[in-house]
Protein backbone atom coordinates (compact mmCIF):
# COMPACT_ATOMS: atom_id res chain seq x y z
CA UNK A 1 0.00 0.00 0.00
CA UNK A 2 1.16 3.52 -0.83
CA UNK A 3 1.46 6.19 1.52
CA UNK A 4 0.07 9.28 0.67
CA UNK A 5 2.56 12.34 0.43
CA UNK A 6 1.88 14.56 3.57
CA UNK A 7 1.90 18.05 1.02
CA UNK A 8 2.27 18.25 -2.34
CA UNK A 9 5.90 18.66 -3.83
CA UNK A 10 4.70 22.60 -4.68
CA UNK A 11 3.70 23.38 -0.99
CA UNK A 12 6.16 24.79 1.08
CA UNK A 13 4.21 24.77 4.51
CA UNK A 14 2.71 21.39 4.29
CA UNK A 15 -0.33 22.21 5.45
CA UNK A 16 -2.56 22.15 2.28
CA UNK A 17 -2.80 19.02 0.00
CA UNK A 18 -4.27 20.32 -2.98
CA UNK A 19 -1.93 21.98 -6.12
CA UNK A 20 -4.61 25.64 -6.13
CA UNK A 21 -3.10 26.48 -3.30
CA UNK A 22 -3.63 30.45 -3.14
CA UNK A 23 -2.24 31.05 0.30
CA UNK A 24 1.68 33.02 0.17
CA UNK A 25 2.51 30.88 2.46
CA UNK A 26 2.52 27.99 0.18
CA UNK A 27 4.18 28.83 -2.49
CA UNK A 28 7.36 27.05 -3.62
CA UNK A 29 10.03 27.94 -1.63
CA UNK A 30 13.10 29.25 -3.94
CA UNK A 31 15.75 27.50 -4.91
CA UNK A 32 18.51 29.61 -3.49
CA UNK A 33 17.34 32.63 -0.92
CA UNK A 34 18.14 36.03 -1.52
CA UNK A 35 20.97 37.39 -0.11
CA UNK A 36 20.68 40.85 1.99
CA UNK A 37 22.31 43.75 -0.11
CA UNK A 38 24.86 45.49 2.31
CA UNK A 39 24.96 49.08 1.97
CA UNK A 40 28.45 50.10 3.16
CA UNK A 41 27.49 53.70 2.75
CA UNK A 42 24.06 54.89 3.47
CA UNK A 43 22.44 57.15 1.18
CA UNK A 44 23.18 60.82 2.38
CA UNK A 45 19.78 63.18 2.47
CA UNK A 46 19.57 65.58 -0.59
CA UNK A 47 19.73 69.22 0.22
CA UNK A 48 17.04 71.00 -1.48
CA UNK A 49 19.12 72.79 -4.25
CA UNK A 50 19.92 69.02 -5.75
CA UNK A 51 15.46 68.33 -6.23
CA UNK A 52 15.58 72.02 -7.82
CA UNK A 53 18.35 70.68 -10.15
CA UNK A 54 16.59 67.74 -11.27
CA UNK A 55 13.68 69.78 -11.90
CA UNK A 56 15.06 72.66 -14.67
CA UNK A 57 17.24 69.64 -15.86
CA UNK A 58 13.79 67.99 -16.26
CA UNK A 59 12.40 71.01 -18.01
CA UNK A 60 15.70 71.39 -19.85
CA UNK A 61 15.45 67.70 -21.76
CA UNK A 62 11.41 68.31 -22.29
CA UNK A 63 12.55 71.64 -24.30
CA UNK A 64 15.23 70.18 -25.95
CA UNK A 65 13.53 67.30 -27.21
CA UNK A 66 10.23 68.31 -27.97
CA UNK A 67 9.19 70.62 -30.54
CA UNK A 68 5.69 71.26 -29.20
CA UNK A 69 7.16 72.74 -26.01
CA UNK A 70 9.09 75.47 -27.91
CA UNK A 71 5.98 76.21 -29.87
CA UNK A 72 4.36 76.54 -26.72
CA UNK A 73 7.35 78.77 -25.30
CA UNK A 74 7.50 81.11 -28.30
CA UNK A 75 3.73 81.76 -27.75
CA UNK A 76 3.85 82.51 -24.65
CA UNK A 77 6.73 84.80 -25.28
CA UNK A 78 4.95 86.96 -27.81
CA UNK A 79 2.02 86.67 -25.42
CA UNK A 80 3.82 88.26 -22.51
CA UNK A 81 5.36 90.83 -24.35
CA UNK A 82 2.41 92.31 -26.05
CA UNK A 83 0.72 92.09 -22.68
CA UNK A 84 3.61 93.99 -21.22
CA UNK A 85 2.74 96.51 -23.74
CA UNK A 86 -0.98 96.70 -22.90
CA UNK A 87 -2.68 98.55 -19.67
CA UNK A 88 -3.92 95.24 -18.01
CA UNK A 89 -5.23 94.84 -14.74
CA UNK A 90 -3.78 92.72 -11.98
CA UNK A 91 -6.14 89.75 -12.07
CA UNK A 92 -6.24 89.91 -15.80
CA UNK A 93 -2.10 89.32 -16.02
CA UNK A 94 -2.78 86.40 -13.44
CA UNK A 95 -5.26 84.94 -15.58
CA UNK A 96 -2.81 84.40 -18.67
CA UNK A 97 -0.12 83.60 -15.96
CA UNK A 98 -2.57 80.77 -14.67
CA UNK A 99 -3.48 79.67 -18.33
CA UNK A 100 0.12 79.42 -19.69
CA UNK A 101 0.99 77.70 -16.59
CA UNK A 102 -1.44 75.29 -17.75
CA UNK A 103 -0.47 74.70 -20.97
CA UNK A 104 3.43 73.90 -19.84
CA UNK A 105 2.60 71.92 -17.24
CA UNK A 106 0.21 69.92 -19.35
CA UNK A 107 2.97 69.52 -22.24
CA UNK A 108 5.54 68.13 -19.52
CA UNK A 109 3.32 66.00 -18.00
CA UNK A 110 2.56 64.59 -21.73
CA UNK A 111 6.20 64.33 -22.27
CA UNK A 112 7.00 62.41 -19.44
CA UNK A 113 3.98 59.95 -20.34
CA UNK A 114 5.29 59.47 -23.35
CA UNK A 115 9.06 58.66 -22.44
CA UNK A 116 7.68 56.24 -19.53
CA UNK A 117 5.26 54.46 -22.47
CA UNK A 118 8.15 53.77 -25.18
CA UNK A 119 10.58 52.67 -22.54
CA UNK A 120 7.61 50.53 -20.83
CA UNK A 121 6.46 48.73 -24.32
CA UNK A 122 8.57 48.82 -27.29
CA UNK A 123 6.38 47.61 -29.69
CA UNK A 124 3.61 48.82 -30.90
CA UNK A 125 0.78 48.50 -28.71
CA UNK A 126 -3.10 49.63 -28.94
CA UNK A 127 -3.37 50.60 -25.50
CA UNK A 128 -0.65 52.46 -25.33
CA UNK A 129 -1.22 54.24 -28.32
CA UNK A 130 -4.67 55.21 -26.71
CA UNK A 131 -2.48 56.27 -23.44
CA UNK A 132 -0.74 58.48 -25.66
CA UNK A 133 -3.51 59.92 -27.64
CA UNK A 134 -5.05 60.61 -24.15
CA UNK A 135 -2.54 62.73 -22.90
CA UNK A 136 -2.38 64.16 -26.29
CA UNK A 137 -5.79 65.27 -25.79
CA UNK A 138 -5.46 66.92 -22.61
CA UNK A 139 -2.80 69.46 -23.83
CA UNK A 140 -4.70 70.35 -26.46
CA UNK A 141 -7.82 70.90 -24.18
CA UNK A 142 -5.34 73.33 -21.99
CA UNK A 143 -4.19 75.12 -25.06
CA UNK A 144 -7.47 75.66 -26.38
CA UNK A 145 -8.62 77.18 -23.36
CA UNK A 146 -5.34 79.32 -22.70
CA UNK A 147 -6.21 80.13 -26.00
CA UNK A 148 -9.54 81.72 -25.49
CA UNK A 149 -8.08 83.27 -22.20
CA UNK A 150 -5.71 85.70 -24.41
CA UNK A 151 -8.45 86.40 -27.12
CA UNK A 152 -10.49 87.73 -24.35
CA UNK A 153 -7.93 89.50 -22.26
CA UNK A 154 -5.68 90.66 -25.20
CA UNK A 155 -8.03 91.47 -27.84
CA UNK A 156 -9.13 95.16 -27.20
CA UNK A 157 -8.18 98.34 -29.23
CA UNK A 158 -4.39 99.14 -27.62
CA UNK A 159 -3.30 95.76 -29.07
CA UNK A 160 -4.24 96.84 -32.65
CA UNK A 161 -3.19 100.10 -32.09
CA UNK A 162 0.58 98.66 -30.95
CA UNK A 163 0.14 96.62 -33.86
CA UNK A 164 -0.30 99.35 -36.21
CA UNK A 165 2.88 101.29 -34.56
CA UNK A 166 4.87 98.02 -34.98
CA UNK A 167 4.15 97.82 -38.99
CA UNK A 168 4.93 101.36 -39.49
CA UNK A 169 7.80 101.70 -38.14
CA UNK A 170 10.33 100.07 -40.41
CA UNK A 171 13.17 99.60 -37.17
CA UNK A 172 10.23 98.10 -35.13
CA UNK A 173 9.11 95.81 -38.21
CA UNK A 174 12.31 94.67 -38.51
CA UNK A 175 12.80 93.67 -35.36
CA UNK A 176 10.08 91.84 -35.22
CA UNK A 177 10.91 90.07 -37.97
CA UNK A 178 14.16 89.11 -37.13
CA UNK A 179 12.47 88.18 -33.46
CA UNK A 180 10.22 85.51 -35.94
CA UNK A 181 13.17 84.20 -38.00
CA UNK A 182 15.25 83.50 -34.21
CA UNK A 183 11.84 81.73 -33.26
CA UNK A 184 11.43 79.66 -36.18
CA UNK A 185 15.14 78.57 -35.56
CA UNK A 186 15.12 77.69 -32.31
CA UNK A 187 11.33 75.93 -33.04
CA UNK A 188 12.61 73.83 -35.51
CA UNK A 189 16.07 73.63 -35.05
CA UNK A 190 16.30 73.48 -31.57
CA UNK A 191 18.95 74.06 -29.02
CA UNK A 192 20.70 70.63 -29.57
CA UNK A 193 21.90 71.46 -33.13
CA UNK A 194 22.30 75.29 -32.34
CA UNK A 195 24.59 73.94 -29.30
CA UNK A 196 26.54 71.24 -31.63
CA UNK A 197 26.71 73.84 -34.86
CA UNK A 198 28.56 76.32 -32.54
CA UNK A 199 30.59 73.42 -31.02
CA UNK A 200 32.14 72.41 -34.65
CA UNK A 201 32.72 76.20 -35.27
CA UNK A 202 34.50 76.72 -32.46
CA UNK A 203 36.68 73.40 -33.02
CA UNK A 204 37.37 74.80 -36.58
CA UNK A 205 38.65 78.08 -34.89
CA UNK A 206 40.90 76.50 -32.39
CA UNK A 207 41.89 73.91 -35.10
CA UNK A 208 43.20 76.91 -37.21
CA UNK A 209 44.80 78.34 -34.49
CA UNK A 210 47.02 75.59 -33.95
CA UNK A 211 47.97 74.82 -37.51
CA UNK A 212 48.68 78.52 -38.05
CA UNK A 213 51.16 77.98 -34.47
Amino acid sequence: MTTRPAAWPGCACGRRRSRSCGSWACLPAPATPPRPVHNPSPQKKRRLWHSFADAFRGIGCCIKSERNMRIHLVACAYVLFFASQLSLSRGEMACLLLAIGGVMTAETLNTALEKLCDFAQKNLNRYIRVIKDMAAGAVLLSAIAALLVGVVILFRPELWALLWGIVSHPAALGLLALSLAVAAGFVFLGPAWVAERWDALRRRRLDRGRREK
